[in-house]
């Protein structure tokens, strides 16, 4: 069995004091492996701000998968505030990342990685992405790595059905709207699910880095279809070389 993969968030505070989050991995699926509280906080049972399209039953999930991952997460990072500037430091196997920038923007990058990577049956589409983290990405960068994985799932399970998609097919320009329908329709989904993520974080904590991160995650998902647009007609001119015949 291959070791877990692992992500380390160093927080260096402006008192001088250091905070660290160690997250591990399963090294074939990516879902995350840290401990689970012993004694869960409320704000993580299911029912509690469920969010509207929510796909659990209660019956067979006493709480949010997303929110127990959250609440392991948010313990050692109470000291944070939202607009106090600090040092981020991420370590992967394959680079270390350091920034400074917003306590609640360092807390974006944290809570997007955990919920991609908990269990929920909306984020967990973006477990690949989270597979290839890249700590802290402009807008440009995390439309290039999103649209690059919705079309590489459409591929592979075009593959899986036995129907590869043709290697030559591809959409004639402005038609992006269309052929990014449901990449659209999934980040709308999660426009609910970060709205119930906010009520649940209202009710865990009386500080707000949590619930200004998962606004800032949110930023994307209201704002996806112009970004994309935006982004593709940027990235184009990029892609000459395949469009010549």
């Amino acid at each position: 069995m291959s070791a877990p993969l692992r992500i380390r968030y160093r927080f260096d505070l402006p008192d001088g004091s250091q905070k660290v989050l160690d997250l591990a991995f399963d090294a074939a699926s990516f879902r995350l492996l840290n401990p689970l509280p012993p004694d869960p906080p409320f704000w993580t049972a299911l029912e509690f701000n469920q969010c509207a399209n929510c796909p659990l039953s209660a019956t067979r999930h006493r709480h949010c998968p997303a929110a127990l991952q959250m609440a392991a997460a948010l313990e050692p990072l109470k000291a944070l505030v939202s607009f106090d500037t600090v040092g981020v430091t991420v370590t992967q196997s394959e680079r270390t990342v350091h920034v400074e920038t917003t306590a609640q923007q360092a807390m974006s990058s944290v809570l997007g990685l955990v919920m991609a990577t908990a269990g929920c049956p909306w984020t967990d589409h973006l477990r690949p992405m989270a597979r290839f983290h890249l700590p802290f990405a402009s807008e440009t960068e995390t439309v290039y790595r999103c649209v690059s994985m919705f079309l590489l799932s459409r591929e592979l399970a075009a593959n899986a059905a036995g129907t590869p998609a043709s290697p030559n097919a591809a959409a004639p320009p402005g038609t992006e709207r269309g052929t990014f329908a449901a990449l659209e329709d999934l980040y709308g989904n999660l426009h609910v699910v970060n709205r119930g993520m906010s009520r649940r974080l209202g009710a865990a904590t009386n500080t707000d880095p949590a619930r200004n991160g998962i606004a800032l995650l949110d930023t994307y998902t209201t704002l996806l279809p112009a970004a994309l647009e935006r982004s593709l007609d940027e990235l184009r001119p990029l892609f000459d070389a395949w469009q010549r015949r």
